[in-house]
């Protein structure tokens, strides 16, 4: 800090009178007791940011909680939307695959229909070409 007695001393060395000096000293005293934090205001200052960051660490603490939650929450609705799709496409697709496999099973009577149809327009064809030629 600042020793009175020295500064007193200096001024009135330097041209001041002892009123002057202590009138100089009382104006210094006092703008430092307004401006300038003790060691004492210091801990106090700390002790309350402190208390503030603890009181901030509890709340950033317990909206993570919370955002844990809902986020985890949301993930269960998630999966159990993205299950309930995934059973209605297997739904599906289990229905398609029967469709195609009767398609399928149907297929050979369907060919030897078409193939039954087609030898007989060829042999009505060829009997005809025949009949024609014998005509000739």
């Amino acid at each position: 800090m600042i020793n009175a007695m020295r500064y007193t001393r200096d001024l009135e060395e330097s041209g001041f009178t002892k009123e002057q000096a202590n009138t100089a000293l009382n104006v210094v005293l006092e703008i430092m007791n307004d401006n300038f934090a003790t060691s004492k205001d210091i801990q106090l200052s700390e002790l309350a940011l402190r208390s503030d960051m603890e009181r901030m660490e509890t709340s950033i603490l317990s909206d993570m909680k919370e955002m844990g939650a809902a986020i985890r929450s949301e993930m269960k609705e998630m999966e159990t939307s993205i299950r309930s799709e995934m059973k209605e496409m297997e739904t599906s697709l289990r229905g398609d695959i029967k469709n195609i496999q009767s398609d399928l099973e149907s297929l050979p009577d369907k060919l030897t229909i078409r193939l039954t149809r087609n030898v007989v327009v060829i042999v009505g064809v060829i009997v005809a070409a025949q009949t024609v030629i014998l005509r000739l």
